[in-house]
């Protein structure tokens, strides 16, 4: 009788093993054969659930933007009531790169770049529509005119898509503590700004 394998969990560990390729190699190197490689079996352990590279990539962020997901859910919990606070934990929050972040995040710009009306468009417009209306929900809480509010939440939304790039670009120039401290002054600067303005 042939083995049965949980389908869900089978796409998870492909999807763990195409992000330690990515840190490895980055996104260029991430193959069905490299993947499967990882997993120690031969191609059939991918190709029996992933038909492509492009959707073993997908699979990959999908698997990560779930797990981003859980982790902001958990960042804001203890300042759900608090929107100032609740902003400043999104944006260290998105800011901090941990376990297989950058790998991800590599593998995020790959898919933008290569965006076509496919499903990795659709879940990546869908997952930073998500992200903005989380940051000004925050903002709008925060600011007193609606018109400013969406400014605010334009520059804060901006300026951590930078970081995703920038981060990629040259770890090195950009470690995470640094972005963190000036998007979080972007932040006080402009939300106190406004918050004098209407008094």
């Amino acid at each position: 009788m042939p083995i049965e394998v949980d389908a869900a969990a089978r796409l998870d560990q492909i999807a763990e093993a195409t992000l330690r390729v990515a840190e490895r190699e980055r996104p260029a190197g991430v193959t069905i054969r490299a993947v499967a490689a990882e997993l120690g079996g031969s191609t059939t352990v991918v190709t029996n659930y992933i038909k492509s590279r492009a959707d073993l990539l997908l699979n990959a962020v999908r698997y990560e933007l779930d797990a981003w997901r859980r982790e902001q859910d958990e960042a804001i919990a203890e300042v759900q009531d608090d929107p100032r606070s609740r902003l400043r934990e999104q944006i260290r929050w998105a800011t901090t790169t941990l376990h297989n972040d950058r790998a991800a995040r590599q593998i995020w710009l790959d898919l933008v770049s290569r965006a076509s009306g496919d499903g990795a468009s659709e879940l990546l417009r869908n997952d930073a529509a998500e992200h903005y209306e989380n940051i000004r929900a925050d903002v709008q809480e925060l600011a007193p005119a609606d018109s400013d509010s969406r400014v605010i939440a334009d520059a804060i939304y901006l300026a951590i898509r930078g970081f995703y790039f920038a981060t990629t670009e040259d770890p090195e120039q950009w470690p995470p503590n640094r972005a963190t401290h000036a998007i979080l002054q972007i932040a006080d600067l402009l939300v106190g700004r406004t918050a004098k303005s209407a008094v």
